[in-house]
């Protein structure tokens, strides 16, 4: 795990069990949030709203459909707070 991601794991951790209603050792990274975690979609749409908020991204638009673990949101906010690479061909 590199800083990043562990900065937002460390971060990431604490919002998911207060927005789930779990204790803090449930949010692991391989934990499910619907299964294991008990997540309905209100929770979801408040865990995407404050993860916008925390992180300075926007979930807005981005493919969600693989995301289904704790791992996986945290992973999916390192993508999107990863700055673009740019191009070295000239135009």
């Amino acid at each position: 795990m590199d800083v990043e991601h562990g900065d937002v794991w460390e971060a990431l951790r604490p919002l998911c069990a207060r927005v789930m209603s779990v204790p803090p050792e449930a949010v692991v990274p391989h934990a499910r949030l619907v299964a294991d975690l008990g997540a309905d979609s209100l929770d979801i749409t408040e865990l995407e709203a404050a993860s916008e908020e925390l992180f300075g991204v926007s979930l807005r638009g981005t493919d969600k459909s693989g995301v289904s673990t704790v791992g996986d949101v945290a992973d999916l906010i390192v993508r999107l707070r990863a700055p673009e690479p740019r191009s070295t061909l000239a135009r």
